[in-house]
Formats: C-alpha cells, structure tokens, sequence
C-alpha cells in the first residue's frame, strides 16, 4: 500500500519532525547500549556474544522498519537514514569491544 503525503502539512515541519525522532530513536540505542553493557561481563569475549546479537536484532527487528518508514514519508533523506544505521551498528561493536571482541569492520 502506497503511503500518501499530506499536503497541508509543510516540508520544513515534516523534516523537522524527522529530526526529533532521529534524536529521540539514537537516544532509545545509547539506553539499550548501555543496558547491554550493563548486563555483560566485561572482556568475557565469544561466551558473551549472544548480547551483540541480540542488540543487532533489536535494531532491525524494531529501528528499522520505523526508520524505514520516516524516509519513505519524506521525514528523513536516505542519507539520514544510513548515516543513522551506521551509527546504530557503531553502538553494538562498542558492547563488542567491552566483551573484549575484535571490532574490525572490513571495507
């Protein structure tokens, strides 16, 4: 199903929205990132792993059909939106590193 745009609503005040819940979703990653760390032992390495993953789910499973919806709706510019998975994924290898775990993201 198509998404419809509304016309009386004006772009500057759609973007502005967009920027709103951009903040308030990397705010909602920070408190997951730190319960996740919260909850692990620090350098316990590949025993612990399931905390990344399940920190990776939570993002696709949750952030990215919203996020996905804010740039079909014009909220967000796909740019913002990359840069915001980018910065979501950043999150999960700080758990990464505090388990100890080799963080190097290929290229």
């Amino acid at each position: 199903m198509p998404l419809k745009r509304n016309p009386d609503i004006p772009p500057e005040v759609v973007r502005q929205h967009g920027e709103e819940e951009l903040e308030l979703l990397r705010l909602r990653v920070c408190l997951w990132r730190d319960d996740y760390i919260r909850h692990a032992t620090p350098g316990a390495g590949e025993e612990e792993f399931f905390l990344c993953q399940d920190f990776i789910y939570e993002i696709e499973e949750y952030l990215y059909p919203y996020l996905r919806r804010l740039v079909e709706t014009e909220h967000l510019t796909q740019a913002e939106g990359i840069t915001f998975m980018d910065y979501c994924y950043a999150q999960v290898l700080e758990v990464a590193k505090y388990l100890g775990l080799e963080t190097n993201l290929p290229h």
